[in-house]
């Protein structure tokens, strides 16, 4: 603790990316770049604050000019593990990799994985779609209600949600379709469940999220950084669903948030208000999920534009509240080009931002190409004196020998 580092902050921007990473075409077509495209749309990009801390030197970005003196540390991050899902690429960024891949089902879930749910919930299946610009609520929610039939959507993440009417499942049968059906999905390779109650009728259904939820995950097979800090006696925070994508590792407080606005006002107050250990130190991981889930799954390039915009006009909000001795850390778990084709995840690189007001630059900002999402674990790791090592080679060094 020499060098007396207080909080550690993570924020994940889900579903930003910036140019493809060579193994790009394993995972669908080529020429990616989410960064990049949307620049292109509307330039340009209103990023004042992202680009002072380095982002416009880590891809073209229309009429954005490269940021020569960074008030930060920057690099390209790229995936080591072999999914392209949020539950591996939030824990490799906590330092577990995932011995085999999640299994997506871009087509929905086959016909034998179907039955095999039929099977174990006595229930047969509406939707089963993976389309997830389409109405699915209101193309369906009739016909569950006459039939009683639950309703299946299946995304790009390794995420199946099943949404039922409180008509139709009552609170016993609502968990117990939920446990029954992730007993099949668990042992054929899917990363998460979500069961919903939707409400309404014909001309809007909903989620209704005054009503339970019922959530199942494969969980982490080894401890996480998370654990390693809780275990050091380093207060640990998650805001959004990183709280989820970790299950069982060791965290002090779980805060939900279900936008970017949310989890921004959320972490805001942690920064200012939260424990402390007695050094001054907490850890704070926070997932930002609208450029993912509201923009980039749905090809809504604009909305994703204004959403990027809005999150940078927040950050002097976050340095401000930020002490001399805390890090930021601002990096991504995967890509999502609204520009491509599908609405499938984008295999990219990924922007690591990291800024602190007592570690400044003075020589090289670039913390190059090389560094992984497991690398930044590592670093956290070190910069507390852990014992904890994980597979990686830090950028720690790096750092602090420019200082």
């Amino acid at each position: 603790m020499a060098l007396g580092i207080g909080k550690s902050i993570v924020l994940v921007l889900d579903g930003f990316g910036v140019g493809e990473q060579p193994d790009a075409y394993l995972y669908g077509k080529r020429g990616a770049n989410t960064l990049s495209h949307i620049s292109e749309v509307r330039p340009p990009l209103k990023i004042p604050n992202m680009a002072r801390m380095g982002i416009t030197n880590l891809t073209y970005i229309k009429n954005l000019a490269r940021e020569e003196e960074s008030i930060g540390f920057y690099g390209k991050v790229a995936q080591r593990n072999e999914g392209n899902d949020s539950i591996g690429g939030h824990r490799e960024l906590l330092g577990v990799f995932q011995e085999e891949k999640f299994l997506t089902y871009p087509q929905g879930l086959p016909t034998d994985i179907l039955q095999a749910l039929t099977e174990a919930t006595g229930r047969t299946f509406l939707g089963n779609t993976n389309d997830v610009q389409a109405a699915f609520l209101t193309k369906f929610g009739e016909l569950h209600i006459e039939t009683g039939s639950p309703i299946l959507l299946v995304t790009d993440d390794s995420l199946v949600h099943i949404y039922v009417h409180p008509q139709k499942f009552q609170p016993d049968e609502f968990y117990l379709l939920g446990h029954n059906a992730w007993e099949v999905l668990s042992k054929l390779g899917v990363g998460r469940l979500h069961v919903h109650y939707f409400t309404g009728d014909i001309t809007h259904f909903d989620v209704d999220t005054s009503l339970p939820k019922a959530m199942f995950q494969s969980p982490p097979l080894q401890p996480t950084l998370a654990t390693y800090l809780y275990d050091a006696g380093i207060p640990v925070y998650t805001i959004g669903k990183v709280s989820e994508l970790v299950e069982g590792a060791a965290i002090s407080d779980a805060r939900e948030a279900k936008s970017n606005a949310e989890c921004l006002e959320i972490l805001n107050e942690v920064i200012r208000e939260g424990n402390m250990n007695q050094y001054r130190q907490s850890f704070i991981i926070a997932t930002l999920p609208d450029l993912d889930a509201f923009y980039g799954h749905n090809r809504d390039v604009i909305g994703y534009i204004d959403a990027l915009e809005t999150f940078d006009q927040h950050l002097p909000r976050i340095f401000r509240a930020m002490e001399n001795e805390d890090m930021l850390y601002i990096v991504s778990d995967h890509g999502n080009d609204p520009t491509a084709e599908g609405t499938q995840h984008t295999r990219e690189y990924v922007p690591l931002l990291v800024y602190s007001r007592m570690f400044r630059p003075r020589r090289q900002a670039n913390l190059g190409t090389r560094v992984t999402l497991a690398d930044v674990a590592e670093t956290i790791a070190d910069s507390y004196d852990l014992n904890a090592r994980f597979a990686a080679s830090s950028f720690w060094e790096n750092m602090v020998s420019q200082l």
